[in-house]
């Protein structure tokens, strides 16, 4: 049986593309969680994690990304599967990123942005309504290919502007002195050893999905070169973590600067751009993942794909609003995302080289993580987390990973096993052998270059600051 033909044309060059992947990589979050924390080790090691899981992700998934024919990424349901549950999990994906996970990623981007720069709640609802209004406004002015422009001018502004800020910092002898708490050395001493190994070694594969699912897989895909793709990814991470690593070093704390100067102001302006950029391509992102996965099938043509679009991506901002004014907090939302989340990133992982899994077995990952997470939040009330803590040595934190990614693998190990078809295995196993992931993993080097590249985003991220605090 073969597949349908999809789109391919391509027209985004690799400059526009790097540039283009820097709004994207959260400046801001680096900025509002590591600036303004107190002491806390693990987030340093679950922030490392995120590091890991990109490099993965370039490395061994972008050359498949490149290799496509697809113009978005939500055509990659039905390109990768057939048979029974594929129409499903194309509308379930489609609703359940679209309707859920990224209206709730939108509040929790603005939450933290408002709170860093209005100390008072007045002023803090006030730029949540601005924000939500340009959300709006944004549905109707930008294209895919235009925000692709918009964002590698941002994108290379940000590293300029960066690159300016660090000179100057350097050139005043700028240290850590007035503001310890925020020290990497310090947080660093906090780190026990067995954590940070059972922590970067396995939970990283439960807490991220690391195949490059989001608006970097729909970036790649306009790329007229393809090939390209594992290098773009790769210069765009590393211009974003030398950003980070600046604002690691030398942190932009809003409300405790007293000596703003025009390059401290000017360096925020830009990495506030870039968090609002991160947000329209979600908006956007939501809209092509509900129209190309639940709207397009119903369709005989597209000449209301704007208008479906601009629908989308307003209900989108309605749940957004929704979560906003829910009186929830930041870590209340985010605990949220990952209350629908739980342990899905290793069948997002698995289904590029192993055949036997088939929509189904994605479905049941989906679906299964919220009732996981509940069956986890029993077991801790009957005192098994602390058993496990003790027992094992690492945080509960960490356990709220690890206990819910193991449940849901079970969960779609056993939707694989029971819903096995030889039809839809042969039909895997071609796509496999098309999109050539197989000889990215067993590529020697590949590992090397994903080890190499690993500890150098570790260094430009955190070595600038743990030698200049010493």
């Amino acid at each position: 049986m073969r597949r349908r033909i999809f789109s391919t044309d391509k027209k985004s060059s690799s400059f526009l593309i790097i540039g283009a992947l820097i709004p994207s990589s959260g400046l801001f979050v680096v900025n509002s969680l590591f600036a303004s924390s107190a002491n806390n080790s693990e987030l340093l090691v679950l922030y490392f994690q995120s590091v890991i899981a990109v490099v993965f992700g370039a490395v061994f998934f972008a050359p498949a990304w490149g290799r496509m024919p697809l113009k978005t990424e939500g055509e990659l349901i039905p390109y990768r599967f057939i048979g029974k549950g594929t129409v499903s999990l194309s509308k379930f994906r489609g609703l359940y990123l679209g309707l859920l996970i990224l209206p709730l990623a939108k509040a929790v981007s603005i939450q933290p942005l408002s709170e860093y720069l209005f100390s008072d709640s007045s002023s803090q609802h006030n730029f949540t309504l601005f924000t939500l209004a340009l959300l709006v406004l944004n549905i109707f002015f930008n294209t895919l290919y235009n925000r692709i422009r918009i964002d590698a001018v941002i994108g290379y502004s940000t590293f300029l502007v960066a690159i300016f800020y660090l000179v100057i910092q350097l050139a005043s002898g700028s240290s850590f002195s007035s503001h310890p708490e925020n020290h990497l050395a310090t947080w660093a001493n906090d780190l026990n050893l067995k954590t940070v190994l059972f922590s970067i070694g396995l939970l990283w594969w439960f807490a991220t999905i690391v195949d490059l699912p989001d608006m970097r897989g729909q970036l790649l895909l306009t790329l007229k070169n393809g090939s390209e793709s594992r290098r773009n990814v790769i210069f765009s991470f590393i211009i974003s973590y030398f950003i980070q690593g600046i604002l690691l070093t030398f942190p932009l704390i809003y409300h405790s600067t007293t000596d703003w100067s025009w390059i401290n102001s000017l360096f925020i302006a830009f990495i506030i751009m870039n968090a609002f950029q991160a947000m329209f391509s979600a908006n956007h992102w939501g809209a092509s993942l509900i129209y190309a996965g639940v709207i397009r099938p119903m369709l005989s043509n597209d000449n209301n794909e704007k208008a479906i679009g601009m629908g989308s991506m307003f209900a989108g901002l309605v749940i957004t609003s929704l979560w906003l004014f829910a009186g929830k907090t930041t870590s209340e939302l985010f605990a949220a995302i990952f209350l629908f989340t739980a342990g899905v990133g290793p069948v997002f992982i698995v289904r590029w080289f192993w055949s036997k899994v088939n929509a189904q077995t994605v479905l049941s990952a989906m679906i299964g993580a919220p009732f996981i997470w509940i069956l986890w939040l029993l077991l801790k009330q009957v005192g098994v987390s602390p058993f496990l803590v003790q027992s094992l040595g690492v945080s509960e934190t960490f356990m709220d990973i690890l206990i819910p990614g193991l449940l849901n693998t079970i969960v779609w190990l056993t939707t694989l096993m029971l819903t096995q078809n030889k039809e839809e295995e042969l039909h895997a196993k071609q796509w496999i052998k098309e999109v050539g992931i197989l000889n990215e993993f067993k590529s020697g080097k590949n590992w090397l270059l994903f080890v190499g590249l690993t500890l150098l985003s570790g260094l430009i991220l955190f070595g600038p600051s743990l030698v200049l605090s010493r």
